[in-house]
């Protein structure tokens, strides 16, 4: 089997059937990939449309369970897949019609451990292309040149992985948290070394309000934590001079997190303080990063951690770009 898409299915009634239909009506034959999808313990219609659908096509597979999070869901459909590559779907996006043979045909004659594709938001009907590779020379690149040059897809849809890639590495997805996908790829991208790309719009990110990514959550900036802390262990075990790579990633968490801190009440925002705080460690990263602004916070973090957040907002003001 060639292909094998993981679709995480939960409360999302109103996007589901188009997404698994996109995924059904394509142009290489049903027995070639299989599509997995993974009822999280959906509390709306969703499980009986897909249930629905799934009658029209030989190849869909419904795993029901009870709700564990995206990221459990994405392991779960990972543990069961039989493709040479696996895709991870979002349940309220779709994919372009008859792109699959593209996808499939490169793969196989490439051999990569990574083929990163083209993504579109689409607001308000409105298509707005997301990343451009229009200035790669090279067909095929490792993930440490990607990741130096910026060139690298971070939200995992963007990126068809090779199964036996992901087993050998051992690559899973954070479990119970948001922002799984900054915990994820630079870690695969890390130890991939190939990885292709597809130029053309392919993937289609419906911009729902209600998605979980969009919404106002607290735990997303204590989750940061989580990921800082996580990628903090991981760059022990990489090379000395690579590891700004990873510096510069846990930088960007950090202040993804003092960013979401505008959403608060108080009595949170002291909580998230409290919560840096005590993991002041991570600051470490921000002083060895690349980044002007970044080496500065880490001095400021370091000395005053009872006040990261206050400082994190000051530097905000006096920066007119407003630079996360």
């Amino acid at each position: 089997m060639k292909l094998s898409i993981i679709i995480p299915v939960y409360n999302v009634e109103p996007y589901v059937e188009k997404c698994l239909r996109s995924c059904s009506e394509q142009d290489i034959p049903s027995s070639d990939y299989e599509i997995i999808v993974i009822n999280d313990g959906t509390k709306d219609n969703s499980l009986a449309i897909v249930e629905s659908v799934t009658k029209e096509y030989s190849n869909i597979t419904i795993i029901s369970q009870e709700n564990a999070g995206l990221s459990a869901a994405r392991n779960k459909g990972l543990s069961l897949a039989k493709g040479e590559y696996v895709w991870f779907i979002d349940s309220d996006d779709w994919i372009e019609s008859n792109c699959l043979k593209k996808i499939t045909d490169l793969l196989h004659y490439t051999r990569l451990d990574g083929l990163m594709i083209c993504a579109a938001k689409v607001v308000n009907g409105t298509i707005i292309k997301i990343q451009d590779y229009s200035k790669l020379k090279r067909l095929i690149y490792s993930g440490i040149e990607l990741l130096k040059e910026n060139y690298w897809a971070p939200c995992v849809q963007y990126t068809i992985y090779k199964r036996e890639f992901l087993r050998e590495n051992n690559l899973e997805f954070m479990e119970g948290i948001f922002h799984e996908d900054s915990e994820f790829t630079p870690r695969s991208y890390y130890f991939a070394k190939r990885i292709g790309f597809i130029n053309d719009v392919i993937y289609f990110k419906l911009m729902n309000p209600c998605s979980i990514t969009r919404s106002v959550n607290h735990k997303r900036a204590f989750d940061c934590i989580l990921v800082a802390r996580s990628l903090s262990n991981f760059s022990q075990s990489v090379s000395p001079e690579l590891i700004y790579l990873i510096n510069n990633r846990i930088s960007l968490i950090i202040n993804d997190s003092f960013y979401l801190s505008y959403q608060m009440d108080k009595v949170t925002t002291r909580n998230l303080n409290s919560e840096w705080k005590e993991n002041k460690s991570l600051f470490k990263h921000l002083r060895q990063s690349t980044t002007f602004k970044y080496n500065l916070e880490g001095i400021l973090f370091n000395i005053f951690p009872q006040h990261c957040l206050q400082i994190y907002k000051l530097m905000q003001l006096l920066n007119k770009n407003h630079y996360k």
